[in-house]
């Protein structure tokens, strides 16, 4: 018998920033590294989405013991809350982010 292959549901833009911002929000202030890493994206690709939301007011950089790390707006938090309604209204789960790592 063949192997079944695991469904993978593919993550929209939308998607990708509310794990950001939650993972970001969970940590308090995160670096990159580990935001990249708790949300599964190469490095890249979540700086490519913390400018974005950094450009959208959701985030915002601050300095800590000369590394750069990110912090949550209200608008960020606000945008989270919607993520979540909007979620449950259309029975999509939330995915719990990797944390601890």
């Amino acid at each position: 018998m063949p192997k079944k292959k695991k469904e993978r549901i593919k993550r929209t833009r939308y998607d990708i920033y509310a794990e950001i911002i939650r993972v970001i929000y969970i940590y308090g202030y995160c670096p990159l590294t580990r935001a990249a890493r708790s949300t599964n994206m190469p490095v890249d690709r979540a700086k490519e989405s913390i400018t974005e939301l950094m450009e959208r007011g959701l985030l915002q950089e601050d300095k800590e013991e000369g590394m750069r790390v990110y912090s949550v707006t209200v608008r960020g938090h606000q945008y989270l809350e919607l993520y979540k309604r909007m979620a449950a209204l259309v029975g999509i789960p939330v995915p719990k982010p990797i944390v601890g790592l």
